[in-house]
């Protein structure tokens, strides 16, 4: 155990946001229970030094991996557990850890302002146990939640509108939609030779952007209620499109309007990656590659979501047009793993890849490719 630990902190009531301005190498101050996946792959890809929650990191109240990415990516995790100074502000001083003290920097001297809990790997797999004692409850909740708002929401879906159509040019054309979910950006490396070979149109969820722009790609769309895009990609010449609730009311909306820039608004139900997916459907997309999307349980519970109605009537009406490459990046191979020469096999796949005209058959036979050719070392 690191018995000494320390540097700046910085504090964010919302993780997401905070992950976009938390300088590297520095100490993340959290609100955040039940640290979930996505928010821990932010956190290791802004190298910050340790993290520190106000919040229980891990409950044990179901299974998710958020703290155990965390430390294997060699960052530590405390939780605060006891303030002795209600009044101390964290936010950008300097603290620092001795054993499981909590110290912050005033003008003259060192102050021990909280008792502190660590995670170890050994604890975490214990929680992930616990957690299985929680889970037949858990889905029995999660289930009637999410049949009780599928039966509610299921007349915006028989009654919708299809020719309010904020999707202009998907008729007949295969699309990809992007959503910020776990290991997204690994999946999209994977995937990013054939998106690119095929240009197919691709629509961003949110902050989905920025993760396509890092990796040199701006989205034909950008769709969702917009707290999670950039400035910098909302005028990256991409189609708005802000998701409101059926009010008519969108904070999104308003945010893109007030920044002079032209945007279409959406009312409906669901979350706005169901948004993205059945009007891309109603929009007669033949072929739906959603990447990083929320298909379980245990994604929507990282989501704070206590059920998922609309996305079951999504996935209901759409999902034989849906090919879902959620962590497709675990299939490749590592040289070690795979050493046959490229070249005696090279013939073959571009004759498969020639004599299919399957889009599905195209697509694995292209990630097959990419998978010989990173671990063939060529």
């Amino acid at each position: 155990m690191n018995r000494f630990l320390r540097g700046v902190c910085y504090e964010g009531q919302i993780t997401k946001d905070l992950v976009k301005v938390i300088p590297q190498r520095s100490i993340a101050l959290l609100h955040h229970e039940d640290i979930d996946c996505t928010a821990a792959d932010g956190l290791v890809d802004k190298k910050v030094k340790a993290v520190l929650n106000m919040k229980r990191s891990m409950t044990g109240r179901y299974d998710h991996h958020g703290v155990l990415e965390l430390l294997k990516a060699q960052i530590p995790v405390f939780d605060i557990v006891e303030i002795y100074d209600h009044n101390i502000n964290l936010h950008r001083s300097k603290i620092k850890f001795i054993n499981l003290d909590l110290y912050v920097r005033d003008e003259t001297q060192w102050r021990k302002v909280a008792k502190v809990f660590k995670y170890t790997i050994k604890w975490v797999k214990e929680l992930i146990k616990l957690s299985s004692f929680h889970v037949n409850e858990l889905y029995n909740e999660f289930v009637n939640n999410s049949l009780a708002f599928a039966d509610k929401e299921l007349p915006e879906f028989i009654n919708a509108n299809v020719s309010n159509q904020p999707f202009k040019d998907l008729n007949g054309k295969e699309v990809v939609i992007v959503v910020r979910g776990t290991k997204y950006k690994k999946d999209l490396q994977t995937l990013l030779p054939r998106i690119k070979r095929k240009k197919l149109p691709i629509i961003a969820v949110d902050g989905a952007a920025d993760g396509l722009a890092e990796l040199g790609i701006i989205p034909n769309y950008i769709i969702g209620d917009m707290d999670s895009v950039s400035e910098k990609l909302l005028r990256s010449g991409a189609n708005l499109i802000a998701h409101g609730y059926l009010n008519g009311v969108s904070p999104g909306y308003d945010r893109v309007c007030n920044l002079g820039l032209r945007c279409e608004k959406v009312s409906f139900v669901g979350t706005s990656e169901d948004v993205a997916i059945i009007f891309s459907y109603w929009a007669n997309a033949t072929v739906i590659y959603l990447v990083g999307g929320h298909n379980s349980m245990n994604d929507f519970l990282d989501k704070g979501r206590k059920g998922m109605g609309a996305t079951l009537l999504t996935r209901m009406q759409a999902g034989h047009r849906i090919v879902d490459l959620k962590g497709i990046h675990r299939l490749e191979l590592k040289k070690s793993e795979y050493s046959l020469p490229l070249f005696p096999i090279a013939g073959s796949f571009a004759a498969l890849l020639f004599m299919t005209s399957s889009s599905k058959v195209q697509l694995l036979i292209m990630v097959l490719w990419n998978w010989v050719k990173a671990g063939g070392g060529v």
